[in-house]
């Protein structure tokens, strides 16, 4: 009996490790705790099984990412080739506006700076600026891709009009532009940013805009009919009609300079800026003779006038230098027996060392201090005149000399 229950007793126990051999009643593999042995020093060390939780979101993780890499790195082939070019070049455009409007605003008046048929020019320098200039000068960093640029000095007003402009609000107005022809259109930058892109042909309308030949550059003779319709349209602007003394009249086919005095003062000589719109005359810069650095004051406002046609001497020098009669060049006129009378001279205007006579008779006077005395002599026209005073002193001094 007792061997009979010892037999059933271990076929019972037989019958347990096999079913647990076989992993009956066991949870799914992500369930199982991570295994566990015990090393040397008596520490756990736990076994990663592969698999687990922690696996399974780094792989997810690194999926993202790559999709992620994927997909910008689609987007960036869908970009035009050209497009970090255009980004490149309107950085340095823009520096380079920015450099440029910098000297000009520093140093432009003095130096005779201009638009000249848009561009930026050096009148005295007698060139147009480039980023080279302007890295030699301090005002541009040097090591900049500046190939095949152009400094613009214009209205970027008149820029704003073109289709594909898109000219900030800082930059419209007079000031500088840099640009550079890329893909066939030209690309533009002023201090304050990108000013858009513009055609080829809108470029050259731009810039025509700014051209200052308009025909050949003359003296005005004081027989035309022409010549009085100026000298009316000045009385026009001034509100009074008075003689008036006349130096010169000079002019193309657009502006022209006139260069006077009341008759009243003959040392109050004034310039006035007239412009010719189908055929009437207008002021359009007023008082020339206040500016110091004329070139750049009217090319400001009137930028495709062409300083040609302004005298060669700068009236703002001889303020307060000019005399309505200087008793010395008199008392010489006397010595030479020139004249008899102070009546017999209808017009006279001096300097300290030189001085022009007009006589009741039509005869004309010059004379010239020379070391401590004057010394008197006739002249033949007002050319005659010109050369007198500029033989001896190497100064034009038409300003004092009455237009014949």
């Amino acid at each position: 009996m007792k061997n009979k229950s010892w037999r059933f007793l271990c076929l019972l126990l037989g019958l347990c490790v096999c079913m647990s051999g076989c992993n009956f009643g066991s949870t799914a593999q992500e369930d199982v705790p991570p295994a566990q042995e015990k090393q040397e020093d008596g520490h756990t060390m736990e076994i990663i099984v592969p698999g687990g939780k922690d696996d399974k979101d780094k792989t997810e993780e690194d999926k993202e990412k790559t999709d992620k890499k994927k997909e910008e790195s689609k987007k960036t082939q869908t970009k035009p080739f050209w497009q970090s070019e255009i980004s490149m070049h309107y950085e340095n455009l823009t520096a380079v506006a920015a450099a440029a409007q910098q000297d000009y605003r520093i140093n432009g008046a003095k130096r005779g700076w201009m638009s000249k048929n848009g561009k930026l020019y050096g009148y005295y320098d007698g060139c147009y600026i480039t980023p080279a200039m302007l890295v030699k000068e301090g005002y541009l960093q040097s090591g900049l891709d500046t190939t095949g640029y152009e400094i613009l000095l214009i209205d970027g007003s008149d820029l704003a009009r073109y289709e594909g402009a898109n000219v900030p609000s800082g930059g419209r107005k007079f000031c500088a532009f840099a640009a550079v022809k890329l893909n066939n259109k030209y690309v533009l930058a002023c201090a304050d940013g990108k000013a858009g892109q513009i055609s080829q042909s809108d470029y050259t309308s731009l810039l025509a805009r700014y051209h200052q030949s308009h025909g050949t550059v003359g003296r005005l003779s004081s027989a035309s009919a022409e010549y009085g319709r100026i000298l009316n349209y000045i009385g026009l602007y001034e509100g009074k009609f008075e003689d008036l003394y006349v130096r010169e009249i000079r002019k193309d086919n657009k502006y022209a300079s006139v260069t006077f005095s009341p008759a009243s003062n003959a040392a109050n000589i004034k310039q006035y800026i007239l412009k010719n719109d189908d055929g009437f005359w207008e002021v359009v810069y007023p008082n020339v003779q206040m500016d110091a650095y004329p070139i750049n004051a009217i090319n400001k406002l009137v930028p495709d006038f062409n300083v040609e046609v302004l005298p060669k001497y700068n009236l703002a020098a001889w303020r307060n230098l000019v005399k309505t009669e200087q008793g010395g060049a008199i008392a010489a006129l006397f010595s030479n027996y020139l004249i008899t009378s102070k009546s017999q001279i209808a017009y006279q205007c001096a300097t300290a060392s030189c001085a022009y006579f007009r006589l009741t008779d039509g005869s004309r006077c010059v004379a010239y201090m020379n070391g401590e005395y004057w010394t008197a002599a006739r002249v033949d026209s007002d050319i005659a005149a010109k050369n007198y005073f500029m033989e001896r002193t190497g100064v034009d001094y038409s300003f004092i000399i009455l237009d014949d």
